[in-house]
């Protein structure tokens, strides 16, 4: 009988290793906001949106539109992508020290000019054109 008793409890231990191990291997596969990878773009939207709206030093994430809009310094005006190059996931969070966060696989960019500073992408926010319109900006995607 304790023979047959240890036998279960290594194929039990077993299963639960295997089991997290094939978690953590598919951690990778799919983002935190469900359907997995997305396309790189998703924008064929226009914004606008006021100057004023977006803070100087940092940004704003439009994700209804798919932007990132941000003001490095005072008067210049970048746009991005929301969507993480590593992925597919799109980027949540402008952080505290002024960089762009995807919270799937924590890849940071930068508010200047959307590059890669950190994390797994391969590369940066894919760039969107800025058009100024007086008191408002005009975002649109880039033409391929």
């Amino acid at each position: 009988m304790q023979a047959q008793r240890r036998t279960v409890f290594k194929l039990a231990g077993g299963g639960v290793v295997a089991a997290g191990a094939a978690g953590l291997l598919s951690g990778c596969g799919t983002d935190m906001y469900g359907g997995g990878a997305r396309p790189r773009t998703r924008n064929n939207r226009q914004l606008r949106v006021k100057k004023s709206e977006i803070p100087v030093g940092s940004g704003v994430i439009y994700p209804d539109q798919g932007y990132v809009v941000t003001q490095p310094v005072a008067g210049t005006f970048e746009a991005f992508s929301d969507i993480c190059p590593h992925q597919g996931c799109p980027v949540r969070q402008i952080t505290a020290d002024n960089k762009i966060h995807c919270l799937c696989h924590n890849s940071y960019f930068s508010v200047a000019d959307g590059s890669r500073i950190e994390g797994p992408a391969p590369t940066g926010l894919e760039r969107a054109h800025v058009q100024d319109s007086g008191e408002e900006l005009v975002v649109t995607a880039l033409k391929g």
